[in-house]
């Protein structure tokens, strides 16, 4: 694609997955498991696809109320897409089910590769008893994208999802996938107890080092796992909201770095993807004050928190709200090596179809832009071959 002279690689987009499709993935056994479910299906009345909405918190209080009104009800079963105006083009509906739709909105904005994360709604599974049923719906979404992503290998990628509560049968089908060459990233889905420097996830980074695997630390928010910060924000969606996804990336690679992860795994590479940028200075400060100040807490580490995140293995998305001063503000700061352009296409956050030409009108210098638009994200997802 190549827009104005860049090629663009969007590090944080997303894909349904829609539940009905994906049914055409499951075993007739693993069709039954989920007829519990049914009540808490949701059909999107834009273009009668399906998800299931189990477990979902309600945020029904208004900021300034002293108490919960069912008229501010907000839920997981919301669509997060931000309301258009006439004159606006919104997102392909059908995008999100047939690659060809989602290509034409790639070649619309300029972009020319989109690395595809399942949407928030898909961890409700996290949150039940029947792990086996988890398990089941990760492996159909895998075979889902190899078709998927298939139909444009070059230009659609996607990560292994792993279940931390079936970590035996996750590493088999980590072992399988990393064969296939739409698979770029593992993202964990862990429920909202087990943090991510538990031992039992070490057999995991090993195999994303051995596989050349980079780690996608995806945030979550008002679905099962459910984000830090999300449990206590009052019961309203704002707070929840705004303190989510940075919450979320600063606890998630704090506990990473913290735990020597990358000293044990040294060619592995991670990165906070949804989670704002702007906060990555003042944290890697904070974290060498407190690695220093709380060195009982943590183990012994071969380097400072700041210089893990300055060692060429880690990298982190951008959010476009924050615009073009705090971008360069980091950039002065932490260097161009770091930051990669991605616009959540196609939920709420997605300025689309605006997004590229939003980051492209920055101020920066031109090796700059070529860095976040291309270079990061590819020596991040390092799998990338567009042969």
């Amino acid at each position: 694609m190549a827009k104005n002279g860049f090629k663009i690689f969007d590090s944080d987009t997303h894909i349904g997955p829609h539940a009905d499709v994906l049914e055409g993935y499951l075993s007739e056994s693993d069709k039954r498991r989920l007829d519990s479910w049914e009540p808490w299906k949701f059909v999107d009345p834009r273009n009668g696809h399906t998800m299931y909405t189990r477990y979902a918190r309600e945020f029904l209080r208004r900021l300034g109320s002293a108490e919960p009104e069912k008229e501010h009800k907000r839920t997981s079963r919301d669509r997060a897409v931000r309301k258009y105006s006439k004159e606006e083009e919104m997102p392909r509906p059908q995008a999100e089910v047939d690659p060809a739709e989602r290509i034409k909105d790639m070649n619309h904005e300029g972009v020319d590769v989109n690395l595809t994360l399942p949407s928030s709604w898909f961890g409700t599974f996290t949150a039940d008893e029947d792990v086996e049923l988890e398990a089941a719906m990760y492996r159909a979404y895998h075979r889902w994208m190899a078709d998927y992503c298939g139909a444009f290998p070059a230009r659609i990628k996607g990560v292994i999802l792993v279940c931390a509560r079936d970590l035996e049968n996750s590493l088999q089908e980590l072992e399988r996938c990393a064969k296939e060459d739409w698979a770029l990233a593992a993202f964990v889905y862990a429920p909202s107890d087990f943090p991510l420097d538990h031992p039992d996830l070490e057999q995991v980074w090993a195999a994303c080092q051995h596989h050349d695997l980079s780690v996608a630390l995806h945030t979550f928010t008002a679905s099962p796992p459910y984000a830090p910060g999300g449990q206590d924000t009052w019961d309203n969606h704002f707070l929840q909201r705004c303190a989510a996804h940075s919450w979320c990336g600063e606890r998630n690679i704090a506990a990473l770095i913290g735990a020597g992860v990358m000293d044990r795994h040294p060619k592995l590479r991670i990165a906070p993807l949804e989670a704002g940028h702007s906060w990555l200075p003042f944290w890697m400060t904070r974290m060498d004050e407190h690695a220093q100040s709380h060195a009982k807490y943590l183990p012994s580490l071969k380097m400072k928190p700041s210089e893990y995140v300055l060692s060429g293995r880690y990298f982190q998305s951008i959010e476009m709200s924050e615009g073009e001063r705090l971008t360069k503000s980091v950039i002065d700061l932490i260097g161009e090596d770091i930051l990669m352009y991605a616009s959540d296409y196609p939920h709420r956050e997605s300025w689309y179809p605006k997004s590229v030409e939003t980051v492209m009108a920055w101020d920066l210098p031109e090796p700059t832009k070529r860095k976040l638009f291309w270079d990061n994200a590819v020596k991040y997802y390092a799998r990338y071959s567009a042969d």
